[in-house]
This record gives structure tokens, C-alpha cells and sequence, in this order.
């Protein structure tokens, strides 16, 4: 047989060429296409509304195993809830929402099926509940996933967040919320406060009532508070800007603390900055040295007690 001659080898590499073009541009098109369906089926949606009749003065409760919670309270005698859950159709078929009325009382519970199912795979769900109560109300909130929001409501607040942020506007009552990771928040504000992170900064402004703030991993702010105060911070600042002295409790692990009084505050203050300096402005009697001050202020007055381990102290006059 005679070798093949160089055009002859140069059309048959040709040909082998313009096959696997062909062949790889079938396969990049049967790709796209399985991508896409796969993109149109996780884009499902379920949405859910339910209304019932109340008067002020009752309870919601809630109970999810994932969601953020938005409540706001409004003029009218009624709850309206709103669910929206976005997700592939077959996660979104393993979370169920559940709702009850016992009296004044409305219970939201959502939950997954099979919760083990939660542990292999992509199985997320996102989930909101936008919720409308009486002003007059109170609320119980546990979610294992999101935040919570609450704007203009008079009652009693608990409940707790395993992985969100918390953002309270506009409230009167007694307020215990928690979070695991995430940052809190509230302002305009009366009552008493207990807000725990641990993973987050806390804020508070514009506060009537006394405060607790705690927090594992992130600072501590307050401005324009006049109530008792405690705060505390494994890792962060503190920085109180206050009204009134009705008792002061401030210690962080790894950080300053700053706190602005009005010029006539009357106080016993006892701080210590193990790793730095204590610098105060206001006229006092008593010993102010080494890192620590052991004064009163005014005469004295109720506590002031501030402390750090990794840091300073400065107690200011507010001009």
C-alpha cells in the first residue's frame, strides 16, 4: 500500500478535527441546557396568607424551624400573616406552617418533616414571615434560622434567633430577645431590656427603662439612655453616652470603655483598667491611680462601676 500523500493526511486530520468541534459543541449545548432546567426547578415559590380576628392585648407565638420574622403593630383588630418560602419544590414540600387560634391567642408553627434530611445535601429554604398585629400585643418568637424585626408594639417581648440579626424600633414593654449570631439593635424605646449575642454588636439609643446588653464576640454602644444600665463584652468596646446615673455596670474582656455623663451627675465609681489607664474629668474626691479610681463624684451617689482587661477608661462630662 503507498503512504498516504501530505494533502491526503492533512484532510484527514481536517476531518477529525471539524468531528470533535461538532462533538464538543453538542455536549456544551446539552450541558446548558441540563444547567437551565436545573436553575428553572430550584426557582419555585410558595406563598401562604391568613388573617384572624383579635383584640389587643393577646398573643402570637411563634415557632419555625427556619425563617426571619418581620411584626409590626398597626390600628386594626386582626393578625395578618404572610408567608413566603423560596426553594426547590421538593425542600419547600418538607416544610410545613401550621396555624392555630386559641382565643386571643394565634400560633404559627413551622417545621420540617424530616429534619435529618437537613444534614446531607444543598436542602436550604428561605422563609419569611411578615406578620401585622394589634400595637397592643404580645409576641413570643423562637427561629432556628433568620432574623427578627419588630417596629411599634406595646407588650411583652421574648424569644430568640439561632442565626440572625435583631432590629427593635418603636417599643413599650418588657423585651428578652437572644440571637447566636448575629447583631442587635433597638431604639425608641420604653421598658426594660435584655438583648444577648453571641456573635454581634449591640446598639441602643434613645432609651426610658433599664438596659442589660451582653454580648460574647462584638461592642457595646448606648446613647441617650436614663435607666439603669449593665453591659458586658468578651471581645469589643464600650461606649455609653447616658442621661441620668440610676446604676452603671460596664466590663469588657478586650476593650475600652467610654462613658459620657451630664456635668451634675452624682455617682460612687469604682473602675479598673487592668491593661491601661483611667482618665476622668468631672471634679471627685478620692484616689484615682495605677489603672484604677476608687471616687466619689458630686458627692457621691449610685454606682458606677466600670472595669476592663485589655484596655482604658475614660469617664467624660457631657458639654
Amino acid at each position: 500500500m503507498k503512504p498516504l500523500s501530505v494533502i491526503a493526511k492533512l484532510s484527514v486530520l481536517i476531518v477529525f478535527a471539524l468531528l470533535f468541534g461538532a462533538t464538543m459543541v453538542a455536549l456544551s449545548i446539552r450541558t446548558h441546557n441540563t444547567s437551565m432546567e436545573e436553575r428553572f426547578a430550584w426557582g419555585a415559590n410558595q406563598n401562604v396568607e391568613k388573617t384572624f380576628a383579635v383584640q389587643p392585648g393577646g398573643k402570637f407565638v411563634i415557632d419555625a424551624d427556619a425563617g426571619s420574622v418581620s411584626i409590626i403593630g398597626t390600628d386594626k383588630q386582626e393578625v395578618a400573616i404572610r408567608v413566603a418560602a423560596h426553594g426547590s419544590e421538593k425542600n419547600l414540600s418538607r416544610y410545613k406552617v401550621d396555624f392555630f387560634q386559641e382565643g386571643n391567642t394565634i400560633r404559627v408553627e413551622g417545621r420540617f418533616k424530616q429534619k435529618h434530611f437537613m444534614f446531607f445535601g444543598d436542602n436550604s429554604i428561605d422563609v419569611q414571615y411578615d406578620v401585622e398585629v394589634p400595637r397592643e400585643f404580645n409576641l413570643s418568637l423562637q427561629t432556628s434560622g433568620g432574623n427578627i424585626v419588630v417596629q411599634d408594639i406595646k407588650g411583652s417581648i421574648e424569644g430568640s434567633t439561632a442565626g440572625g440579626d435583631i432590629d427593635l424600633t418603636k417599643l413599650d414593654g418588657t423585651v428578652n430577645l437572644s440571637t447566636s449570631g448575629g447583631n442587635v439593635s433597638v431604639q425608641q424605646a420604653t421598658g426594660d431590656f435584655k438583648l444577648e449575642t453571641s456573635g454581634g454588636n449591640i446598639t441602643g439609643d434613645n432609651l426610658s427603662g433599664n438596659v442589660r446588653f451582653e454580648t460574647s464576640g462584638g461592642n457595646v454602644e448606648i446613647r441617650n439612655t436614663d435607666g439603669k444600665v449593665y453591659a458586658s463584652t468578651s471581645g469589643g468596646n464600650i461606649r455609653a453616652t447616658l442621661k441620668d446615673n440610676k446604676g452603671i455596670d460596664l466590663s469588657t474582656s478586650g476593650g475600652n470603655v467610654v462613658v459620657r455623663l451630664p456635668k451634675t451627675i452624682a455617682g460612687d465609681v469604682r473602675a479598673e483598667a487592668s491593661g491601661g489607664d483611667v482618665n476622668c474629668d468631672f471634679p471627685f474626691s478620692g484616689k484615682l491611680r495605677e489603672g484604677r479610681m476608687n471616687a466619689k463624684i458630686n458627692g457621691g451617689g449610685n454606682l458606677i462601676r466600670l472595669e476592663t482587661s485589655g484596655g482604658d477608661i475614660v469617664l467624660n462630662s457631657i458639654e
